[in-house]
């Protein structure tokens, strides 16, 4: 959901991609339970694929709420050309007061290609400021450590960092606005801009629109998407364009089976 709403999300997304975004977003889900998904995102020159369990706890009765989730990974045109490999995510968060809650995300992925296999170890730190129910703000910091040296370049995660703002918008919209920096290969410090809008259309479906300028590639993105928010299934679709290009749109699926 976040990829149709120009990767937008810091402050506030319904889901367990929240503990990817910002673990300090865990505490406000107030769900339990587990899921299977499975995920595809395809453009003209790469493909990649992903399926796995996940499992979340942050009722009002836990005292730290927290994720766990695995994942396959398949991937086609990035780095060297084909990878596969396997990620384990874990993250945490806990309200250290009555508006402000932090969070601690930790993973480890496994990735093999045509250059050999290497592992990263990361993690992430969060906030969340809850102004009121629905107007929050969030800041994450994203792959803090350093990657080894055995890692390919094409394949290491930066470290990045974001800002963002929820704000609702009438009884069933919400506007997204962040902003994000990678802080290596980035001298002149250029941001990433980000800002997009949901709306419900009914109480299953939803209905998206976003857009991303990243000044460091100097490109920009539209994005447009939908989602079916069912009680056994859940569905998100996501379209993705870069405006300086006729070509290479990416479409992404999202598929979610609670248990």
């Amino acid at each position: 959901m976040s990829s149709a709403t120009g990767g937008t999300g810091v402050a506030g997304v319904s889901g367990t991609e929240a503990a990817f975004l910002n673990p300090a977003m865990i505490p406000v889900l107030g769900m339990s339970g587990f899921e299977a998904f499975y995920r595809e995102a395809a453009r003209s020159t790469a493909v990649s694929i992903g399926d796995g369990l996940g499992a979340i706890d942050s009722s009002p009765e836990v005292w730290f709420p927290g994720t766990l989730h695995y994942v396959r990974l398949r991937e086609r045109g990035r780095g060297t050309g084909t990878a596969k490999g396997e990620l384990w995510h874990a993250g945490v968060g806990k309200r250290v007061a009555d508006q402000l809650n932090l969070g601690l995300s930790a993973y480890r992925l496994i990735l093999e290609d045509g250059a050999g296999k290497s592992t990263q170890w990361n993690f992430s730190l969060g906030a969340l400021w809850m102004i009121t129910r629905g107007f929050g703000v969030g800041y994450s910091v994203q792959n803090l450590a350093r990657p080894g040296s055995d890692v390919p370049v094409a394949l290491r995660e930066p470290t990045r960092q974001i800002l963002g703002v929820l704000a609702p918008l009438g009884g069933a919209a919400r506007f997204r606005a962040d902003i994000a920096r990678i802080e290596k290969g980035n001298p002149d410090r250029k941001l990433v801009y980000m800002v997009g809008f949901e709306s419900k259309t009914t109480d299953l479906f939803m209905a998206r629109v976003g857009f991303r300028r990243d000044d460091l590639l100097k490109r920009s993105f539209w994005s447009a998407g939908m989602g079916f928010d069912g009680p056994r299934l859940k569905i998100d679709y996501a379209f993705e364009k870069a405006s300086e290009e006729s070509s290479g749109a990416l479409h992404s699926v999202d598929l979610r089976l609670p248990f």
